[in-house]
């Protein structure tokens, strides 16, 4: 076959005896030593082009055909049958373990760019290899602190079983950009031998790594990164993997270039004397700043230089605080005059607050607090964006500046009678309420019922909380923006963490006794931890990974008051400065040592506490939080970890040390990191690959590293839970009323971080007065509900609704419960767009609303009654919901509590903004059932009748796939339905169609004809038997196809898929 007769561009091959070639050529002769690299190259070259064909045309059965007659022409492995479907195997002849990374090949070649596209980081790689290799060889130009951190775990595994492997480093201090601190850590390493190149004023430049392996599978990683953290995870890095194992390898002639590098006089070991010496060079930061090149490639060693107090600096609102300023401007164009944004502590609520107020154009503004020190930085923050300093006053127990157009007051002084009597009811323009405990919410209900300001703003971060509802409550529930810890990291509002998991050989959580609740005894527990041998065993993790900056500023929690004193004495014998607080220590006391903490002048560098610094605490210069007793919960885990992450000047990241050992619940730490701890907290599919991946959705900057034993033990924990047991869920359920502080009800769920699903305990037992009774923790009315049949039917009903996925059922009912009568379209579309504060489409929205107030009149089964009835497009609720209401006004109270939950949880969800503006109000990377497509797409179908692949609405095509098919695809090869990359999908069609089909030209020729192709797809269709929902992958286009009947199809999404949601579809 001629195949490159008329093709443009330069080829190469062995010259053919007999084959044509163009005039343009050269002929060289091939010495003999090349004349097997050249063969094979050639071979290689065909049998690419010939399965690439095979490929094209979905003829997989002759590739296996052809793989076949290879095998048996090369005699290599040919009395064995492949196993079908094709799989992988890494395997060893020793008792040594494999790491569980089904994605890494040391066969194969790899491009590593960094890039959120790719599974794969520099840094999983090196680990990978490591953690295979026997020997290895690095030979970097940089060396930081950073990015040895990273490495610190991988390089202890590497030499674990096996004392005599060694880790050889050749590196540079060329540029003085390697860090001493790093230096010193790699002379205390017990299985690396480091040398230091002079190259003298030569640029040293070379960036490679090299895996030796007793197998003979050698590997090559040779680009752009040096030893740093950027350069492992987040900057954008080009590195080349190339496997050794074949002829004239590239490793071959990198390790024959390493040892003559290594070998060289210029090759300096290291030593305390070159390292001391360096540091004195390297203390001078002005040699950081000479080269250019070194500023913008090494940005995460440049010295941030800040601006002086005489320089003005323009503050602008951040990307979230911008969507928050359009919530707000939105709300208040609906005539909302009340609002709560809910932000993380450290994401700049107060100057959020500052920017709106502008933005309102207010002549006049009171910010309550209930501390003076809150009083001062927030005054600071407005002077900041709106500059002027005859604005502000504050009023105070002892300054008196009332008058001032901005003021700033305590709400203790402002709520006496002779101060607020001074005011006006509509004295200010605008209120700001900042967040406030409990204890004071009368004294704040009386100073803002005395106020009647054109708009008040509630802020808060822990909405779970009673101090949190109280601001929810004065604002009237209208939370018009969330900003939930993770958002804030991905936007960079937070400094990010490095959380490492630790084995911890100290100690057997299996071998402590627990109380009935599940919990541990606690004096047992102190009596594990409160060990010598755990101590040395922290001081040498302490020691062994280390924070950032110079000085340590350490959070302890531990497990009671016993284990903080005995941490903080034993360590203070240790070379250590530490101190503990306790909840019996004042608030003085408190702020005390924490201001000590802060104080680069004091020595003290540890905090040991039990949970008084869950929340509320500010103490921004803490780089290191340590993990000491087992973790119980995802919300204090989230909350404790929340302490160490504001950011501050010069503090590049926090380390998160937790001494997680074999605890039960080990796998609770995963599920509050990978995100899961509301609507997917019992996926044990997700949850796995989340840990398999080390959390590839983490955000930039974040990073987690469990010990593969750790990793090991938490993936065999989660296999064990079984979902549906009433003990898991009993679990939960008293862990969350712990937390509370009181027997949890429905609007508990909404927003506290951490709840657990409410919908997995009604989908398990009814209601959630049914889940009361189960856990024997009934009050008043739910005896008198569990009493009342027809009641529990109507509340069985409404919460088997939750979670949903659009708003229109709940405000019909809404509407109709709070008129106590008949509702039209027009009051629906007017309350959505008053709720959501958005605009509704009549036109987009009336069938909907119609078919909502339809299913609401429907009796379902074994019922003899429905929510209402339907006439001409009006909704009236049904006489016996009329009278029940009438009988008991805690039954309205109590139902209302359910509509709310549902129509919160929705905006939370499904962003209404979003929402409304959607094609179809589908939204991308939701979860739906056919049922629920049949309803957003209008179709005309019963519910239940969308069986098929396919299924059509007017102009849109809906494509439903299983990517895995069940025991009986083991009989293919392949499957026909697969992504190619995040942003190309593989299908197969249904048998009939072809390309001159109509159904074929639909598809081919959509984007001609307006039609509108949409992508469902689940991973299986059953999981703990139940049947999955589909995710919505979102619009798709033609690329190409091939074959017919059935045709295969190549399509492109509109949007590529996230990185993490397509690592768990894949895998």
């Amino acid at each position: 076959m001629e195949r490159h007769k008329h093709a443009n561009g330069l080829f190469e091959e062995i010259l053919h005896k007999d084959k044509t070639y163009p005039p343009n050529q050269q002929t060289y002769n091939l010495h003999p030593a090349q004349h097997t690299n050249s063969l094979v190259q050639q071979i290689l070259r065909d049998l690419t082009r010939t399965f690439r064909e095979l490929e094209d045309k979905n003829q997989f059965q002759e590739i296996l055909s052809l793989t076949k007659k290879v095998k048996q022409l090369l005699q290599v492995n040919n009395e064995y049958e492949l196993d079908m479907p094709l799989k992988a195997i890494h395997y060893r002849s020793d008792e040594l373990p494999i790491p569980m990374y089904p994605e890494f090949f040391l066969s194969n070649p790899l491009l590593i760019t960094n890039s959120n596209a790719d599974a794969i980081q520099l840094f999983k790689a090196l680990k990978y290899e490591l953690m295979t290799a026997d020997q290895a060889y690095f030979m970097v130009s940089f060396i930081r602190w950073s990015g040895l951190q990273l490495l610190l775990r991988s390089i202890d595994d590497f030499r674990r079983e096996n004392p005599n492997k060694k880790i050889k480093i050749l590196t540079s201090t060329y540029l003085k950009i390697t860090e001493p601190k790093a230096l010193r850590r790699l002379q205390e390493l017990p299985n690396i031998e480091t040398k230091v190149f002079d190259s003298g004023n030569v640029s040293f430049h070379t960036k490679a790594y090299l895996f030796e392996r007793a197998s003979s599978l050698h590997t090559a990683i040779i680009g752009s990164s040096n030893l740093t953290y950027s350069a492992l995870k987040t900057g954008h890095e080009w590195n080349v993997k190339l496997p050794g194992d074949s002829l004239h390898s590239i490793y071959a002639s990198a390790i024959t270039a390493f040892h003559k590098y290594w070998n060289d006089p210029k090759a300096i070991p290291l030593n305390p004397e070159l390292i001391d010496s360096y540091d004195k060079e390297y203390s001078n930061k002005k040699i950081m700043l000479v080269n250019p090149y070194v500023a913008a490639q090494h940005v995460d060693i440049v010295e941030k230089i800040a601006p002086s107090e005489e320089t003005e600096v323009l503050i602008h609102p951040n990307k979230m605080q911008n969507e928050a300023l359009r919530a707000l401007y939105e709300t208040r164009k609906n005539n909302h005059h009340k609002a709560v944004v809910i932000a993380a502590t450290g994401t700049g609520k107060t100057y959020l607050s500052a920017f709106d107020v502008k933005s309102f154009a207010a002549k006049t503004m009171l910010f309550i607090a209930h501390r003076d020190e809150i009083l001062e930085s927030s005054k600071d923050t407005f002077r900041r964006v709106f500059g002027a300093n005859d604005l502000y006053g504050k009023l105070t127990g002892t300054v008196k500046e009332g008058n001032k157009p901005f003021l700033f007051s305590t709400v203790q002084t402002l709520s006496r009678d002779e101060v607020l009597c001074q005011y006006s009811p509509d004295h200010f323009d605008y209120i700001v309420v900042d967040e406030f405990h409990h204890a004071e919410a009368a004294t704040y209900k009386k100073v803002l019922d005395h106020f009647k300001p054109k708009f008040l703003l509630g802020l808060t971060a822990t909405p779970e909380r009673m101090d949190g509802r109280d601001v929810l409550a004065l604002c009237e529930h209208n939370v018009v923006y969330e900003i939930r810890l993770r958002d804030a990291l991905e936007e960079g509002l937070l400094t990010p963490f490095r959380y490492f998991g630790l084995g911890d050989p100290t100690i057997n959580y299996e071998e402590i006794g627990t109380q009935s609740n599940g919990q541990f005894i606690e004096n047992e527990l102190v009596r594990a931890l409160n060990t010598h041998e755990r101590v040395d065993y922290v001081v040498d993790m302490i020691h062994k990974f280390g924070h950032d900056g110079l000085h340590m500023r350490a959070l302890g929690f531990c497990a009671s008051i016993e284990h903080a004193q005995y941490m903080s004495q034993e360590l203070n014998q240790r070379g250590f400065s530490t101190g503990y607080l306790t909840g019996h220590d004042t608030p003085e006391q408190r702020q005390q040592l924490i201001r000590r903490l802060e104080d680069d002048g004091d020595p003290l560098q540890i905090i040991f506490t039990v949970n008084i610094f869950n929340e509320g605490v500010d103490i921004p210069k803490v780089n290191l939080v340590l993990f000491l007793r087992p973790t119980e919960s995802a919300t204090i885990f989230i909350q404790q970890l929340g302490r160490g992450l504001r950011k501050v000047q010069g503090k590049e990241y926090v380390t998160i040390l937790d001494f997680i050992g074999n605890y039960q619940k080990s796998f609770i730490v995963p599920l509050a990191l990978s995100g899961q701890h509301n609507h997917k907290a019992f996926d044990r599919d997700s949850l796995r690959v989340a840990i398999e991946t080390e959390f590839a959705d983490l955000p930039d900057g974040c990073f987690v590293d469990l010990e593969e034993v750790s990793r090991k033990q938490i993936l065999e924990k989660i296999e064990s839970i079984r979902m549906d047991r009433d003990l898991m869920l009993m679990d939960l359920y008293n862990q969350f009323r712990k937390e509370l502080g009181h027997s949890p009800e429905i609007e508990d769920f909404l927003y506290f971080d951490g709840a657990p699903s409410l919908h997995f305990f009604v989908a398990k037992y009814g209601s959630w007065a049914e889940t009361k009774k189960k856990m024997k923790d009934l009050n008043e009315f739910d005896v008198r509900l569990l009493e009342n049949s027809r009641l529990l039917q109507i509340v069985q009903r409404l919460e088997k609704m939750l979670p949903v996925k659009w708003p229109y059922e709940l405000t019909v009912l809404d509407l109709a419960i709070k008129k106590r009568g008949t509702i039209c379209l027009d009051d629906v579309l007017i309350d959505l767009q008053f709720r959501f504060a958005v605009q509704i489409s009549r036109e987009n929205q009336a069938k909907k609303i119609y078919r909502a107030m339809e299913k609401l009149a429907e009796i379902q089964s074994k019922h003899s009654w429905s929510f209402g009835s339907v006439d001409n497009g009006t909704f009236t609720l049904s006489p016996i919901v009329m009278e029940m209401l009438a009988s008991d006004p805690s039954i309205g109270t109590y139902l209302n509590e359910r509509i709310e939950y549902g129509l919160s949880e929705f905006r939370r969800m499904y962003r209404p903004g979003i929402f409304f503006n959607s094609s179809k109000n589908v939204l991308l990377y939701q979860n739906y059932t056919r049922n629920d497509l049949i309803y957003l797409f209008e179709s005309d179908a019963k519910e239940g009748s969308w069986r098929e692949g396919v299924s059509r609405v007017e102009e849109h095509y809906l494509l439903f796939i299983n990517l895995n098919k069940g025991e009986r695809t083991a009989e293919h090869l392949m499957y026909h339905d697969y992504f190619i990359d995040q942003q190309h999908f593989h299908w197969q069609s249904q048998n009939a169609t072809s390309h001159d089909s109509s159904v074929g030209q639909n598809y081919i020729h959509h984007k001609d004809k307006g039609i509108k192709i949409h992508l469902f797809v689940r991973k299986f269709e059953k999981m703990h038997g139940v049947v999955l929902p589909f995710t919505y992958l979102g619009e798709i286009d033609y690329v190409s196809s091939h074959g017919d009947k059935p045709m295969n199809i190549t399509w492109q999404l509109h949007q590529p898929i996230p990185e993490a949601l397509y690592m768990d579809l894949i895998r």
